[in-house]
């Protein structure tokens, strides 16, 4: 079974999706802290990436090498998942902490009271 980390990047498959929700098998980044993910419950949290520049400020630009990608990709910081690691295909690599401290930036804006 994956022992996702934070900042990590991983081929996951988000189906089935509904709605406006990003779906099929793309890399995501996982944003839950280590001390969650070490528990035994096997869920982490992520943001998915898409390659498409929706030109939308909280789709966060990311470029390659970083997190093992091959092509510029865009963090949908507005899609924040809480997925079951079996979801996790394949670790394509770690990103910076500036890049992390920004998708928690961004996504704390949306969950901010």
């Amino acid at each position: 079974m994956p022992r996702p980390r934070l900042g990590e990047v991983w081929n996951v498959n988000f189906d089935p999706a509904l709605g406006h929700e990003q779906g099929g098998v793309r890399p995501g980044l996982v944003i839950s802290n280590d001390r969650f993910n070490r528990t035994p419950h096997t869920l982490c949290f992520l943001v998915p990436l898409t390659r498409t520049d929706r030109d939308i400020p909280s789709h966060l630009p990311i470029h390659p090498p970083e997190g093992g990608l091959r092509d510029t990709s865009f963090l949908l910081c507005d899609q924040v998942k809480s997925l079951s690691v079996t979801r996790l295909l394949r670790r394509l690599g770690t990103v910076d902490q500036a890049t992390v401290e920004r998708v928690q930036i961004m996504v704390g804006l949306f969950i901010d009271r």
